[in-house]
């Protein structure tokens, strides 16, 4: 890998349903939708050991939605997908996205909220009036 696919991620290609799907990391414009829907699976996205067909029973819907959100396809599209076509594009998705996170946007978030907390506690300082 050359430092400028390190520092530019590239597209994973997955074929799917007749179709090269490039999965890339998320942009900041799908982050919104996409951390809307997926929300609810965090948790079970962060075991070592994912169980996909535990992961569709429970949170289905918050998976597929973001799938599509992700490879910017319609929730159609992705409804129309075997099983394992869209099992393997949402532990794709996870896996280009899981680097992503974990080095660039939590990182980020740490110092933001290291800021900010900088920033009450200076801010929360008693001031006595002017005489």
């Amino acid at each position: 890998m050359t430092d400028l696919e390190k520092l530019i991620p590239q597209d994973t290609l997955v074929q799917v349903a007749g179709e090269t799907i490039a999965i890339s990391p998320l942009k900041v414009g799908q982050l919104p939708a996409f951390l809307r829907v997926i929300a609810p699976v965090m948790a079970q996205l962060s075991q070592p050991q994912i169980n996909w067909l535990a992961l569709f029973g429970e949170r289905g819907d918050d998976l597929l939605n973001a799938i599509g959100i992700a490879v910017k396809k319609p929730r159609e599209w992705v409804d129309d997908l075997a099983a394992d076509d869209a099992l393997l594009l949402a532990a794709k998705v996870m896996e280009v996205n899981a680097d992503f996170f974990t080095r660039t946007v939590i990182p980020k978030l740490d110092g933001l909220f290291s800021l900010g907390q900088g920033i009450r506690a200076a801010n929360t300082g008693s001031t006595s009036p002017s005489a």
